[in-house]
């Protein structure tokens, strides 16, 4: 019982013996691994408000360490301690590839912000504050978009796969995509266990209640279903987050995931009057989609 404690006094005593110098870097350290560690859970809620948070944080707590501490530490050393966090992000990136590649901006963006700080720090002209934030702006917003729809959907099927005989369950039959009567028929495909889905539910009513009036473009829900759950556990959870759009259901097993390509939520589908897959990919360019095909 007391062994611990006393290994604890001991630790304490050592830090006090410290140089100031070193205490200050391993203050630094601790910081920046606090707001690393701090803004984590916001990565599960939204990965853009999380980039964005992280910018501002790191950009912040940069700038404040280079304008308390430059004039008695090294200024590198200290960018140095802020960086570590996010170089032990970069290893576990390197160690998995395959499941963290899309989330790299999280990374990225962050080191961007702490390296644009420096710059601003040693050198504040105001035309080039303005360049780095707008740099940083589209990084955050429209560059972050561009990577996270070629990291998630780049390498999927999109064109030439044709679904005209596929089936979806609207609840009471078997529904062949081929015999619903508009030209376009998005489908925002989902699970019960992706929150990301959920969240965006909203933004998918939205598109639907804006063509729910055309004859040409059909707004729908497809939900995937796993183990013991119905097309009702689906109508039950778009219920709850208050949208009223028609919802289908398939199983894992039906040909829409397979020749999409789909092993992971969300995708949204675009297809056109022949069932042919013209566009397999996120919702913010599903919409940009529909624009460009003037609906």
């Amino acid at each position: 019982m007391l062994r611990p404690i006393i290994h604890y006094l001991c630790n304490l005593v050592k830090f006090i013996k410290m140089k100031k110098t070193t205490k200050t870097y391993l203050l630094l350290f601790i910081l920046a691994l606090l707001a690393y560690v701090a803004l984590l859970p916001v990565r599960g809620y939204d990965l853009k408000i999380a980039a964005g948070l992280q910018c501002a944080t790191f950009f912040a707590l940069t700038f404040w360490a280079l304008w308390k501490y430059n004039s008695r530490l090294n200024p590198w050393a200290i960018v140095f301690m802020i960086v570590l966090p996010w170089l032990a992000d970069i290893g576990f990136r390197i160690y998995t590839p395959e499941t963290t590649m899309r989330t790299l901006p999280l990374t990225a963006l962050p080191l961007q912000a702490i390296l644009a700080a420096v710059i601003i720090y040693y050198n504040r002209k105001i035309w080039l504050v303005l360049l780095l934030a707008a740099a940083l702006l589209y990084s955050v917003t429209e560059g972050q978009n561009q990577w996270y729809e070629w990291a998630s959907y780049g390498h999927k099927q999109a064109k030439h796969t044709s679904l005209a005989t596929a089936e979806i369950f609207n609840g009471e039959q078997a529904v062949s995509l081929g015999d619903i009567n508009e030209d376009y028929l998005v489908l925002d495909v989902w699970s019960s266990t992706c929150g990301a889905c959920i969240n965006a539910m909203p933004d998918v009513q939205a598109l639907h209640d804006k063509y729910k009036d055309s004859k040409k473009v059909e707004v729908a829900s497809l939900f995937v279903c796993y183990k013991e759950e119905t097309i009702d556990t689906a109508l039950e959870i778009v219920k709850k987050r208050g949208c009223n759009l028609p919802v289908y259901a398939v199983d894992r097993s039906s040909v829409i995931l397979s020749e999409c390509g789909i092993t992971a939520y969300p995708h949204v589908l675009i297809l056109d009057e022949n069932r042919n897959v013209i566009f397999n990919g996120s919702l913010i360019f599903a919409m940009r989609i529909l624009k460009s095909l003037n609906l």
